[in-house]
C-alpha cells in the first residue's frame, strides 16, 4: 500500500501548524538571558502533539496498520522531538552560558543553521536507513519478502561512482554538511543534558526498530511489500520536516536569546 496524496496533505498541514508553534511559543515567553525549560517543553509538547497525532491517524486509518505499530512510530518520533526541540536547545544554551561555545558552524546565522540542519538530517537518515535495511534483509533472508527486487551489481557500482563524482564536484560540501551536524551534536553531548539525550536517542532507535520490523512482518502477512517502503518514506519525510522546523526554531531562539560565542583573542 502506498501513501495517497490525501495522506501527505494531512501530514503537511500538521507541520504547517507546528511551524507556527515554533515561531509563536518562544515569543510568548521572551525574557531572561536564555530560554527557560518550561518554554522549551511547551514547544516540544505542541510540536509532538500536532505531528505525531497526525502520524498516528495516518498509519491507522490510511494505511490500516495495527495500533501497536502506530504507537511505536509515535513513540520514536516523540523522542526525536524531545531531543530536537527541548534537550538539544537546552544543551546548546548550557554550553553557551558556560563559555564553552566556540563553533565551526554558528546556528545563529541562517546559512549555518541550514548547514547544521542538513548535517543532522543526514545523521538521522543514516540511522533510519540502517534500521530499514536490517528489517528488510531479515525477512528477505527467510523468504517472507521474496518478491522484493534485488539491486544489480552494475546499479550498485553506478550509484557509488555517481556519489563519488558528486562529492568531488562539490569540493567536499556533503562532508561539510555532515560535519555541521557532528559539530552541533558535540555541543549538546558536552552539556549537562547529554545523558538524557543519549537515553532519548537510544529509545528512539529501539522504537523505530520495533515499528519497522513490525511493519515488515505485517507486509509479509498481507502480501504487500510496498507497505514497509511507505512507512520508511513517511519516517524519512518526518525527519526532514523536523529538521526544517528545527532551523526555524533555532533562528527564532537565537534572535530572542543570542548565544554567547567564544571569540578567539
Amino acid at each position: 500500500m502506498t501513501a495517497s496524496p490525501a495522506l501527505w496533505a494531512k501530514l503537511a498541514i500538521s507541520f504547517v501548524l507546528a511551524a507556527v508553534a515554533v515561531v509563536v511559543v518562544p515569543r510568548l515567553a521572551s525574557g531572561g538571558d536564555q530560554p527557560n525549560v518550561g518554554m522549551l517543553l511547551a514547544t516540544g509538547v505542541v510540536v509532538a502533539a500536532l505531528t505525531t497525532g497526525a502520524l498516528y491517524f495516518a498509519l491507522r486509518r490510511d494505511l490500516g496498520l495495527p495500533a501497536s505499530i502506530a504507537l511505536y512510530a509515535v513513540g520514536y518520533n516523540a523522542l526525536v522531538v524531545l531531543v530536537k526541540f527541548v534537550l538539544g536547545p537546552h544543551g546548546l544554551y548550557d554550553v553557551s552560558e558556560a563559555g564553552k561555545y566556540d563553533p565551526l558552524f554558528n546556528p545563529s546565522s541562517q546559512g549555518s543553521a541550514v548547514i547544521v540542519g542538513i548535517g543532522l538530517f543526514v545523521l538521522y537518515a543514516i540511522a533510519l536507513l540502517v534500521i530499514y535495511r536490517l528489517c528488510r534483509r531479515r525477512l528477505v533472508r527467510v523468504g517472507a519478502l521474496a518478491a522484493w527486487p534485488r539491486p544489480s551489481v552494475a546499479r550498485v557500482i553506478g550509484i557509488a561512482v555517481l556519489a563519488a563524482a558528486i562529492l568531488l564536484a562539490s569540493a567536499g560540501l556533503p562532508l561539510m554538511l555532515l560535519l555541521g551536524g557532528l559539530d552541533y551534536a558535540g555541543w549538546v553531548f558536552s552539556s549537562g543534558v547529554s545523558l538524557l539525550v543519549a537515553l532519548a536517542l537510544a529509545g528512539a532507535i529501539a522504537l523505530a526498530s520495533l515499528a519497522l520490523r513490525s511493519t515488515a512482518e505485517r507486509a509479509a502477512l498481507v502480501g504487500d511489500a510496498a507497505l514497509l517502503v511507505t512507512v520508511f518514506w513517511i519516517g524519512l519525510a518526518f525527519l526532514a520536516l523536523y529538521q526544517a522546523l528545527w532551523v526555524v526554531y533555532v533562528l527564532v531562539l537565537t534572535s530572542i536569546w543570542p548565544l554567547k560565542v567564544v571569540t578567539p583573542k
